[in-house]
């Protein structure tokens, strides 16, 4: 029986399967062989609601999850806070075994309130802080010194790590257009052009061309686009000069204009380009006939299915990418706090080289506060994705 199986081995046999994210387990040399797999547990008891609108809770029993987020102006929290809070508490429900329990914190007056919020974690013995909340609030809680405050899993956008201790889990588009991109150098492809919206910020350029260079490439060089097809198509007559050097073009974008851009370059009749798309494409871009044959590399949408069913159950709406991340976040926790006690929620295990398997599938957190992932590879034809190559089952 794996070490974090949840519930007897009769129970298992009666209920249906639901995910278990398999944790690394450092020094528990009998963990690492989970790693390459979901473990088949269940647990289908209903997800209480929280106990009341001013101080939310998911559980009672054992260490503190504390979720630190921020309420919209009608004070409800909304969109992707709601999905994610929504997550923590089916995920604590499903692998907490009554030893974790999120805590819901709303987190007001910016930057400068936050930290009475942390303080008040630590005096609790929260065992880890999630957070999603404006970068300069998570920005905020994360200069806190390491030793002031619990470990903390951001799933807003990234923020430094420089106070130790401080984890960014979730993958964006730059993660998806750089394992592209490796695709792209394994097969000796390493003459590298870039197309991005026009609000792509400049330290994810810098990414992506180290990411080129550290692969013996050549970063040929960035051309932005605004979001109508007039732009995109002028960003790709003004690039023919850099596209005839390059033998790869990766192509970010959350909209499906940005097809347009490989349509207008393939117009231009130049032979043997590869073309990377991200996983921030929408499923729409797909159904362009000029996106046919572009490579990109995502999350195989398989470990969301296994527990979309039961999230659709408890909320009444389709499991979000957000609600994937905070379900990942507090399973986490969750798997650590099952097997190694709160104490056990620390560097060394947060950051083992073993990694975990979740919903957004096999990941690593690493001490410099990034996150490592595998991630499959597909290639766009007949409107839709064909898998290529499914992601390693371990690092």
């Amino acid at each position: 029986m794996s070490p974090f199986s949840i519930g007897r081995a009769t129970e298992r046999l009666k209920r249906a399967v639901a995910l278990l994210v398999v944790v690394s387990c450092g020094a528990l040399a009998s963990c690492q062989s989970d790693v390459d797999g979901i473990a088949k547990n269940v647990k289908t008891n209903d997800v209480k609601p929280p106990s009341t609108e001013v101080e939310e809770s998911f559980g009672e029993n054992g260490a503190e999850i504390t979720l630190l987020m921020q309420k919209g102006p009608n004070g409800l929290f909304e969109g992707p806070s709601r999905d994610i809070r929504d997550a923590a508490g089916l995920s604590v429900g499903e692998l907490g075994g009554n030893q974790a329990f999120v805590k819901v914190v709303e987190v007001t007056g910016g930057a400068a309130g936050v930290q009475a919020a942390v303080a008040a974690a630590k005096a609790r013995n929260s065992a880890l802080l999630v957070s999603y909340a404006p970068p300069a609030v998570t920005a905020a809680i994360a200069a806190t010194p390491s030793d002031q405050r619990p470990p903390l899993i951001n799933l807003g956008a990234p923020v430094p790590s420089t106070a130790g201790n401080v984890y960014n889990l979730v993958s964006d588009e730059i993660d998806s257009a750089i394992e592209g991109m490796r695709a792209a150098f394994a097969s000796g492809h390493k003459k590298v052009m870039v197309f991005a919206q026009k609000d792509f910020p400049q330290g994810g350029e810098i990414r992506l061309a180290d990411t080129v260079r550290a692969a013996g490439g050549t970063f040929v060089g960035i051309a932005r686009y605004d979001l109508t097809d007039a732009s995109a198509a002028d960003a790709a007559q003004r690039s023919k000069p850099m596209l005839a050097t390059a033998d790869t073009v990766v192509i970010l974008g959350r909209t499906a204009i940005a097809t347009t851009v490989e349509g207008a370059i393939k117009a231009g009749g130049q032979p043997g380009l590869n073309f990377i798309g991200t996983s921030a494409w929408p499923p729409q871009a797909y159904a362009e006939s000029t996106a046919n044959g572009t490579l990109i590399a995502m999350v195989e949408p398989e470990g969301a299915s296994l527990i979309a069913d039961r999230y659709q159950r408890h909320y009444k709406r389709p499991l979000s990418t957000d609600a994937a991340y905070g379900y990942d976040a507090v399973a986490i926790a969750s798997g650590i706090i099952r097997t190694k006690g709160a104490e056990g929620l620390n560097a060394q295990n947060l950051t083992n080289k073993v990694g975990f398997r979740g919903v957004t599938g096999l990941f690593r957190l690493t001490p410099n506060g990034l996150v490592e992932r595998r991630l499959s590879l597909y290639t766009i034809s007949g409107g839709k994705l064909n898998l290529l190559s499914a992601a390693p089952v371990s690092f």
